[in-house]
């Protein structure tokens, strides 16, 4: 009998109830850590998703600023130079020699060519189609003459007024040559659209 308690235990009824308290006490705590955790990683969540449509938007909203620029940009170059053809076009018309009603003017193809040039055949005798001297400083021009009579005054845009005194095989309806001194510039100038004002002239051959 004495040996069967050598091995019992006595336990303390209010130390157990202490540490049943501790134990839940613990659980509690545990479970407010988690759905806290929970709750902040949700918070995280949102405010990435957040963040994100707001990039989103941003990168949006900065192409399309980018590309109003663009836009604007190209608007005003282009106005610019509509308001600069159109100051040159009034200033043209103010220095003609006699702008009237017959006076008429439209976008034509303009080269460059020179005299004495074999381009133009065994007939090029250094004189153009109204037997006037080709001389590049007279600043002449060879045009259509069913278009544009011989003795007109024409100024092109950025480059004058010229006189049509000559013609040429190849420069049929709205087509202008000016005539100038060396091939390299005739070359460099190569074929550009320009505006011109033509006041028609009474000149005729024979």
């Amino acid at each position: 009998m004495s040996n069967e308690w050598t091995s019992a235990v006595v336990v303390d009824l209010s130390a157990l109830k202490q540490l049943e308290d501790e134990i839940t006490h613990l659980r509690t705590a545990g479970m407010r850590r988690r759905f806290a955790c929970a709750a902040l990683f949700a918070v995280s969540l949102a405010a990435s998703a957040g963040l994100c449509v707001q990039s989103t938007r941003l990168n949006t909203e900065i192409a399309e600023a980018r590309q109003y620029r663009k836009t604007s940009v190209r608007a005003t170059t282009a106005l610019t130079a509509l308001a600069h053809s159109h100051e040159q076009i009034l200033s043209a018309t103010e220095q003609a020699p006699s702008v009237g009603t017959k006076s008429w003017g439209r976008r034509f193809t303009v080269t460059k060519y020179i005299p004495r040039s074999p381009k133009y055949g065994k007939f090029n005798d250094g004189r153009t189609a109204t037997l006037v001297e080709a001389d590049p400083a007279a600043r002449i021009i060879a045009v259509d003459p069913t278009l544009i009579p011989y003795g007109s005054w024409v100024w092109i845009e950025d480059l004058g007024w010229y006189r049509a005194e000559d013609c040429g095989a190849a420069i049929k309806g709205f087509r202008i040559d000016i005539l100038t001194a060396t091939e390299d510039e005739a070359m460099n100038f190569g074929k550009q659209t320009r505006f011109a004002i033509v006041v028609p002239g009474d000149r005729s051959l024979g």
